[in-house]
Protein backbone atom coordinates (compact mmCIF):
# COMPACT_ATOMS: atom_id res chain seq x y z
CA UNK A 1 0.00 0.00 0.00
CA UNK A 2 1.12 3.33 -1.12
CA UNK A 3 0.96 6.24 1.38
CA UNK A 4 2.58 9.79 0.04
CA UNK A 5 3.84 10.96 3.57
CA UNK A 6 7.41 10.81 2.61
CA UNK A 7 7.31 12.85 -0.19
CA UNK A 8 4.89 15.87 1.74
CA UNK A 9 5.88 18.17 3.97
CA UNK A 10 4.42 19.28 7.23
CA UNK A 11 5.33 22.65 8.68
CA UNK A 12 4.56 25.59 10.19
CA UNK A 13 4.31 28.58 8.03
CA UNK A 14 3.52 32.26 8.02
CA UNK A 15 0.22 33.89 7.21
CA UNK A 16 0.25 36.78 5.08
CA UNK A 17 -3.36 37.78 4.94
CA UNK A 18 -6.71 36.59 5.22
CA UNK A 19 -9.42 38.88 3.75
CA UNK A 20 -12.89 38.94 3.81
CA UNK A 21 -14.83 37.75 1.15
CA UNK A 22 -18.11 38.08 2.48
CA UNK A 23 -20.89 35.19 2.75
CA UNK A 24 -18.78 33.34 5.77
CA UNK A 25 -16.19 32.91 2.75
CA UNK A 26 -12.67 34.15 3.19
CA UNK A 27 -9.08 33.84 1.18
CA UNK A 28 -5.37 32.84 3.57
CA UNK A 29 -2.46 33.55 2.08
CA UNK A 30 0.45 31.42 3.17
CA UNK A 31 4.43 32.48 3.05
CA UNK A 32 4.93 28.69 2.33
CA UNK A 33 7.85 28.58 -0.67
CA UNK A 34 9.10 25.03 0.09
CA UNK A 35 5.50 23.58 -0.51
CA UNK A 36 3.88 26.23 -2.89
CA UNK A 37 6.68 25.32 -5.77
CA UNK A 38 5.82 21.65 -5.31
CA UNK A 39 1.98 22.28 -5.77
CA UNK A 40 -0.24 21.85 -9.05
CA UNK A 41 -3.89 22.46 -9.68
CA UNK A 42 -5.99 19.54 -8.10
CA UNK A 43 -3.76 18.51 -4.68
CA UNK A 44 -4.85 19.94 -1.35
CA UNK A 45 -3.52 20.48 2.08
CA UNK A 46 -4.08 19.12 5.41
CA UNK A 47 -4.50 22.13 7.88
CA UNK A 48 -4.11 21.75 11.48
CA UNK A 49 -6.24 24.26 13.43
CA UNK A 50 -5.81 23.85 16.66
CA UNK A 51 -3.64 22.08 18.70
CA UNK A 52 -5.19 21.78 21.73
CA UNK A 53 -7.93 19.07 22.00
CA UNK A 54 -10.94 20.02 20.36
CA UNK A 55 -9.79 20.10 17.15
CA UNK A 56 -7.53 16.98 16.55
CA UNK A 57 -8.29 16.23 13.07
CA UNK A 58 -6.55 18.76 10.46
CA UNK A 59 -9.25 19.89 7.67
CA UNK A 60 -8.21 19.33 3.95
CA UNK A 61 -8.17 21.94 1.44
CA UNK A 62 -8.00 22.12 -2.25
CA UNK A 63 -5.01 24.72 -3.18
CA UNK A 64 -6.95 28.21 -4.49
CA UNK A 65 -4.10 29.98 -5.55
CA UNK A 66 -0.24 29.96 -6.10
CA UNK A 67 2.13 33.32 -6.12
CA UNK A 68 3.85 35.23 -7.69
CA UNK A 69 3.07 32.57 -10.25
CA UNK A 70 1.95 28.92 -10.23
CA UNK A 71 5.37 26.47 -10.74
CA UNK A 72 8.87 26.18 -9.32
CA UNK A 73 8.74 29.83 -8.75
CA UNK A 74 5.55 29.98 -6.30
CA UNK A 75 6.12 31.28 -2.56
CA UNK A 76 2.90 31.74 -1.55
CA UNK A 77 -0.07 29.33 -1.62
CA UNK A 78 -3.86 30.72 -1.15
CA UNK A 79 -6.82 28.82 0.56
CA UNK A 80 -10.35 29.71 -0.21
CA UNK A 81 -12.49 28.83 2.91
CA UNK A 82 -16.09 28.63 4.06
CA UNK A 83 -17.05 29.59 7.49
CA UNK A 84 -19.16 26.34 8.35
CA UNK A 85 -18.10 24.93 11.72
CA UNK A 86 -15.80 25.23 14.47
CA UNK A 87 -12.56 24.19 12.51
CA UNK A 88 -13.10 26.87 9.92
CA UNK A 89 -14.37 29.31 12.53
CA UNK A 90 -10.89 29.13 14.04
CA UNK A 91 -9.59 29.48 10.66
CA UNK A 92 -10.95 32.57 10.13
CA UNK A 93 -9.40 33.87 13.73
CA UNK A 94 -6.43 34.01 12.01
CA UNK A 95 -4.34 36.80 11.70
CA UNK A 96 -1.43 37.87 9.53
CA UNK A 97 2.06 36.70 11.52
CA UNK A 98 -0.06 34.05 12.60
CA UNK A 99 1.72 30.13 12.29
CA UNK A 100 -0.40 28.05 9.91
CA UNK A 101 0.46 24.12 10.37
CA UNK A 102 0.54 23.00 6.69
CA UNK A 103 1.30 19.12 5.58
CA UNK A 104 0.75 18.56 1.96
CA UNK A 105 1.08 18.49 -1.26
CA UNK A 106 -1.54 15.52 -1.30
CA UNK A 107 -3.69 13.78 -4.26
CA UNK A 108 -2.77 13.77 -8.14
CA UNK A 109 -3.11 16.94 -9.79
CA UNK A 110 -5.15 17.42 -12.30
CA UNK A 111 -5.29 15.91 -15.71
CA UNK A 112 -4.80 17.56 -18.82
CA UNK A 113 -7.05 16.34 -22.00
CA UNK A 114 -5.57 14.90 -24.96
CA UNK A 115 -8.22 17.39 -26.78
CA UNK A 116 -8.00 18.27 -30.92
CA UNK A 117 -7.26 21.78 -31.41
CA UNK A 118 -11.15 22.04 -32.06
CA UNK A 119 -12.02 20.69 -28.78
CA UNK A 120 -13.43 22.22 -25.78
CA UNK A 121 -13.07 21.86 -21.84
CA UNK A 122 -15.55 22.61 -19.56
CA UNK A 123 -14.66 23.04 -16.06
CA UNK A 124 -17.62 22.66 -13.83
CA UNK A 125 -17.54 24.68 -10.30
CA UNK A 126 -20.46 25.05 -7.08
CA UNK A 127 -19.24 26.16 -3.73
CA UNK A 128 -15.68 25.35 -2.63
CA UNK A 129 -14.94 23.10 -5.64
CA UNK A 130 -14.05 26.74 -7.54
CA UNK A 131 -10.76 26.28 -6.00
CA UNK A 132 -8.62 23.87 -7.19
CA UNK A 133 -10.69 25.26 -11.00
CA UNK A 134 -8.89 28.16 -10.74
CA UNK A 135 -5.61 27.12 -9.92
CA UNK A 136 -6.14 25.01 -12.78
CA UNK A 137 -6.35 28.36 -15.17
CA UNK A 138 -3.86 30.18 -13.77
CA UNK A 139 -1.90 26.88 -14.68
CA UNK A 140 -3.42 26.98 -18.43
CA UNK A 141 -2.43 30.35 -18.50
CA UNK A 142 1.23 30.66 -17.60
CA UNK A 143 1.98 27.37 -19.81
CA UNK A 144 0.57 29.64 -22.66
CA UNK A 145 -1.57 26.45 -22.86
CA UNK A 146 -4.13 26.43 -26.78
CA UNK A 147 -6.76 24.37 -24.60
CA UNK A 148 -9.66 26.07 -25.52
CA UNK A 149 -11.57 26.25 -21.82
CA UNK A 150 -14.65 27.43 -20.68
CA UNK A 151 -15.53 28.17 -16.72
CA UNK A 152 -19.33 27.06 -15.32
CA UNK A 153 -19.77 28.78 -12.13
CA UNK A 154 -23.35 27.42 -10.63
CA UNK A 155 -24.47 28.69 -6.68
CA UNK A 156 -28.15 29.20 -4.95
CA UNK A 157 -27.90 33.05 -5.50
CA UNK A 158 -25.79 35.83 -6.66
CA UNK A 159 -24.00 36.68 -3.42
CA UNK A 160 -22.88 32.74 -3.16
CA UNK A 161 -21.12 33.09 -6.00
CA UNK A 162 -17.25 32.91 -5.40
CA UNK A 163 -14.47 33.44 -7.84
CA UNK A 164 -16.55 34.81 -10.77
CA UNK A 165 -14.80 37.95 -10.53
CA UNK A 166 -10.99 36.15 -9.81
CA UNK A 167 -11.81 34.01 -13.51
CA UNK A 168 -12.63 37.19 -15.62
CA UNK A 169 -9.74 38.61 -14.72
CA UNK A 170 -7.98 35.96 -15.78
CA UNK A 171 -9.56 36.31 -19.46
CA UNK A 172 -11.01 32.91 -18.99
CA UNK A 173 -14.37 32.53 -20.70
CA UNK A 174 -16.66 32.26 -17.93
CA UNK A 175 -20.59 31.23 -17.28
CA UNK A 176 -22.29 30.95 -14.64
CA UNK A 177 -25.88 29.89 -13.18
CA UNK A 178 -28.06 30.66 -10.10
CA UNK A 179 -30.61 28.42 -8.69
CA UNK A 180 -32.57 31.74 -8.00
CA UNK A 181 -32.20 33.55 -11.64
CA UNK A 182 -30.16 36.20 -10.09
CA UNK A 183 -27.61 36.02 -12.15
CA UNK A 184 -26.32 34.34 -15.29
CA UNK A 185 -28.20 31.13 -16.58
CA UNK A 186 -31.58 30.88 -14.53
CA UNK A 187 -31.00 27.04 -13.08
CA UNK A 188 -28.30 24.85 -11.93
CA UNK A 189 -25.07 24.13 -13.45
CA UNK A 190 -25.54 21.56 -14.66
CA UNK A 191 -28.32 22.23 -17.22
CA UNK A 192 -26.40 25.03 -18.05
CA UNK A 193 -23.43 22.69 -19.03
CA UNK A 194 -26.37 20.68 -21.33
CA UNK A 195 -27.14 23.93 -22.86
CA UNK A 196 -23.66 24.63 -23.46
CA UNK A 197 -23.15 21.02 -25.04
CA UNK A 198 -26.06 21.46 -27.03
CA UNK A 199 -24.88 24.87 -28.43
CA UNK A 200 -22.08 23.00 -29.82
CA UNK A 201 -21.65 21.58 -33.08
CA UNK A 202 -22.17 17.96 -33.26
CA UNK A 203 -18.43 16.81 -33.77
CA UNK A 204 -16.86 18.73 -31.43
CA UNK A 205 -14.34 17.33 -28.96
CA UNK A 206 -14.88 17.41 -25.21
CA UNK A 207 -13.80 16.90 -22.24
CA UNK A 208 -13.84 18.39 -18.90
CA UNK A 209 -13.28 18.64 -15.10
CA UNK A 210 -16.21 19.36 -12.30
CA UNK A 211 -15.51 19.93 -8.62
CA UNK A 212 -18.56 21.06 -6.38
CA UNK A 213 -21.01 19.83 -3.21
CA UNK A 214 -22.15 15.80 -3.63
CA UNK A 215 -25.64 16.56 -5.42
CA UNK A 216 -23.43 18.38 -8.36
CA UNK A 217 -20.91 15.77 -8.68
CA UNK A 218 -23.84 13.30 -8.71
CA UNK A 219 -25.67 14.99 -11.66
CA UNK A 220 -22.15 15.85 -13.70
CA UNK A 221 -21.71 12.07 -13.46
CA UNK A 222 -25.03 11.16 -14.66
CA UNK A 223 -24.74 13.73 -17.41
CA UNK A 224 -21.07 12.65 -18.45
CA UNK A 225 -22.13 9.04 -18.66
CA UNK A 226 -25.41 9.43 -20.22
CA UNK A 227 -23.59 11.55 -22.87
CA UNK A 228 -20.34 9.81 -23.15
CA UNK A 229 -18.10 12.62 -22.53
CA UNK A 230 -14.26 12.32 -21.67
CA UNK A 231 -14.86 14.12 -17.78
CA UNK A 232 -13.10 14.04 -14.59
CA UNK A 233 -14.50 14.33 -11.56
CA UNK A 234 -12.66 15.93 -8.15
CA UNK A 235 -14.80 14.48 -5.14
CA UNK A 236 -15.05 16.10 -1.91
CA UNK A 237 -14.78 13.04 0.40
CA UNK A 238 -14.24 13.91 4.09
CA UNK A 239 -10.15 13.14 4.84
CA UNK A 240 -9.68 12.67 8.03
CA UNK A 241 -5.83 11.41 7.60
CA UNK A 242 -4.99 13.16 3.78
CA UNK A 243 -2.28 10.16 2.72
CA UNK A 244 -4.34 6.73 3.06
CA UNK A 245 -3.96 5.15 6.28
CA UNK A 246 -7.38 5.68 7.64
CA UNK A 247 -9.13 4.28 4.45
CA UNK A 248 -12.22 6.95 5.81
CA UNK A 249 -12.57 8.61 2.03
CA UNK A 250 -12.72 5.38 -0.10
CA UNK A 251 -14.96 4.79 -2.99
CA UNK A 252 -15.40 1.75 -4.90
CA UNK A 253 -14.96 0.73 -8.25
CA UNK A 254 -17.96 0.96 -10.71
CA UNK A 255 -20.63 -2.02 -10.90
CA UNK A 256 -19.30 -4.62 -12.99
CA UNK A 257 -15.65 -4.43 -12.25
CA UNK A 258 -13.43 -6.66 -10.06
CA UNK A 259 -14.79 -4.98 -6.45
CA UNK A 260 -12.16 -2.77 -4.26
CA UNK A 261 -11.87 0.43 -2.87
CA UNK A 262 -9.88 3.62 -4.04
CA UNK A 263 -8.49 6.07 -1.24
CA UNK A 264 -9.87 9.47 -2.75
CA UNK A 265 -6.69 11.50 -0.54
CA UNK A 266 -4.37 8.64 -2.43
CA UNK A 267 -5.36 7.73 -6.02
CA UNK A 268 -7.50 10.76 -6.13
CA UNK A 269 -9.30 13.03 -5.27
CA UNK A 270 -9.59 13.76 -9.07
CA UNK A 271 -10.88 10.42 -11.00
CA UNK A 272 -12.08 9.66 -14.68
CA UNK A 273 -16.32 9.61 -14.70
CA UNK A 274 -15.35 5.57 -16.14
CA UNK A 275 -13.55 5.16 -13.05
CA UNK A 276 -16.48 5.55 -10.67
CA UNK A 277 -19.70 4.01 -8.83
CA UNK A 278 -23.45 5.09 -10.17
CA UNK A 279 -23.63 6.22 -6.83
CA UNK A 280 -21.25 8.58 -5.16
Amino acid sequence: MKMPVARCLVDSYELKANEDLGEGWFRLDIHAPEMASKIRAGQFVQVRVDAGDTLLIRRPFSVYDLNPVPGADATELSLLVQNVGPGTHAMQKLRPGDPVDLMGPLGRPMPRPDLAADGVMFLVGGGIGVAPLYLYCRELASEKSTIQHRVLLGARSSSLLIGLEAFEKLGTSTHCATDDGSEGYSGNVIDLLGSELDGLAESTPVAGIGCGPHGMNQALLDLAIGRDLQFWISLENYMPCGFGACFGCVIPTPEGQEPRYRRVCVEGPCFPVSELPSRL
